[in-house]
């Protein structure tokens, strides 16, 4: 498939002025240079996100135009997974391509870093000469530890470093590169963040965004790999007012929800208030394609969109009104947290228009986030380590024709969660799915294409499916380094 040429470096390259059509021979000279060049990658990874929070995935209830039109102009795979069903080892798999057998951070304490000795995606991209950018929710490494982003292969990061942190919309800081970058329109006035009081006029993801787009900007020349580790819809509930507007009154009326935990926000209309919040992150992929179609680099950048885990089920029995209001996960069972497939399957979509079919859909059992890093290294022109878990899905994306091979699968996928006394463990084997939901509990089985919904195990009538899955298990994990965090910054505020 040939690629085609962004609008402005051709412009650029036939001459400001100058009729495209009278010079056949120059745009043909542009195309042929132009595919030489590897593309720019926009990863844009939301927050625990639903599938059916977004409308091409079949929501109905929160407008989200221009995800759904990252859809209807790439790619959309409707069987792919997270790295786990937590924040912090969801990353570390999708940064190292382990999975979370293997991967370094498998607590979700927030601060376990990364080690030097581990080969991070934008290490991989800067060698093969990209211009690295992170910018959000890192999770991987406190300040002052091997594991921020800018020891990691990142030339510049903007945004939270520890995941607590990152639980907060207005807080007074965030990080900048390895320097405390204040945000002074926040203040809390002694008070914790979610008390009455204070100012609040910075939210703090749209502060980050601004400084994505100008590490795009800056950096339309050359390829650049734009890590875009959004906090929205993660709660706490808070949102600009001209995103809440809208929603006001649409659900009917509402019971308030106040967070449990001291200091975290809450609203006497969070059904409106976590639609918008969906709304402004749509919003905030809408400006990355805007600046992406005015610099001319559409048809030269692959943005691939999806979340870290599956969607939030409430904390208890509070909050568990406004959450399942929006059935962010559709049949599946289970919500962040759980091994069932509510907790770890998560939209994913890629747009590189040209390269793409434009409104594709993959049902099959495509990839999970240990494949994104030799994903990304293939179209990048990189070789990623090689004792890694993952495997390139380009097949998947570009077509096997394309390609010019078969998209290889799996042999199966692995999942965990590392808790006293045991682990809670997920595997899939093809449409088996094999679930330890309970540390040392009993191991299920379901036949995912007779029951997606894992409504019934069946394990006692597959002897033969659990001893191969069995045997796999005894195998395919290594015990984790110490799971420690590190000691705490002095005066360390988390709002």
């Amino acid at each position: 498939m040939t690629r085609r040429i962004g609008r402005r470096r051709f412009i650029h390259t036939a001459g400001a002025g100058l009729s495209a059509l009278a010079f056949p021979s120059l745009i043909r000279a542009a195309r042929a240079a132009n595919a030489t060049r590897p593309p720019n990658i926009v990863f844009i990874l939301a927050d625990d996100l639903g599938i059916r929070h977004l409308g091409c995935y079949g929501g109905d209830k929160i407008s989200t135009p221009n995800i759904d039109r990252l859809a209807a102009e790439g790619l959309r795979f409707t069987q792919t997974y997270a790295g786990c069903t937590v924040c912090a080892p969801s990353r570390s798999a999708l940064m190292t391509g382990l999975h979370t057998g293997h991967a370094p951070v498998r607590a979700n304490s927030g601060g376990v870093p990364i080690r030097d000795g581990d080969v991070t995606i934008a290490e991989v991209l800067k060698q093969a000469g990209y211009a690295t950018g992170g910018f959000g929710k890192w999770g991987l490494g406190e300040v002052n530890t091997q594991g921020v982003p800018t020891r990691q292969g990142f030339d510049e990061f903007v945004g939270y470093l520890h995941q607590v942190h990152a639980h907060f919309y207005y807080p007074e800081y965030l990080w900048k590169n390895e320097m405390l970058w204040p945000l002074p329109g926040n203040q809390t006035g002694g008070r914790l963040p979610g008390d009455a009081g204070g100012q609040r006029t910075q939210y703090a993801p749209d502060e980050i965004l601004d400084h994505a787009l100008s590490f795009i900007r800056a950096n339309q020349d050359r390829p650049f790999f734009c890590y875009l580790p959004t906090v929205i819809p993660h709660v706490e509930l808070a949102v600009p007012q001209e995103s809440l507007t809208p929603y006001l009154g649409k659900f009917g009326r509402e019971d308030p929800f106040y967070d449990p935990r001291p200091g975290y926000a809450g609203s006497p209309h969070p059904r409106a208030t976590f639609a918008a919040m969906v709304s402004h992150l749509d919003g905030h992929v809408g400006r990355v394609i805007s600046l992406l179609e005015e610099l001319g680099l559409e048809d030269d950048t692959i943005v691939i969109f999806t979340s870290d885990n599956g969607a939030q089920g409430g904390f208890g029995s509070r909050g568990a009104d406004f959450f399942q209001f929006f059935e962010p996960m559709g049949k599946l069972r289970g919500t962040k947290g759980s091994m069932y497939e509510g907790g770890i399957r998560v939209p994913m979509i890629a747009r590189w228009p040209g390269r793409i079919a434009a409104g594709a859909v993959d049902d099959r059992l495509a990839w999970y986030f240990p494949d994104v890093m030799p994903t990304l290294a293939e179209l990048a022109g990189a070789k990623p380590p090689a004792a890694i878990d993952g495997m390139s899905v380009v097949p998947a994306m570009i077509s096997e024709k394309e390609a010019g091979r078969k998209q290889p699968e799996h042999e199966y996928l692995y999942w965990e969660m590392a808790e006293d006394p045991g682990l809670r463990q997920a595997l899939r084997l093809g449409n088996w799915k094999a679930v330890r939901e309970v540390p040392a509990g009993p191991l299920e089985l379901f036949d995912l294409k007779n029951d997606e919904s894992e409504t019934t195990s069946v394990a006692a009538g597959h002897p033969d499916v659990m001893e191969k899955i069995n045997k796999i298990l005894a195998g395919c994990r290594t015990e984790p380094m110490p799971q420690v965090e590190p000691k705490a910054v002095k005066d360390r505020r988390y709002f």
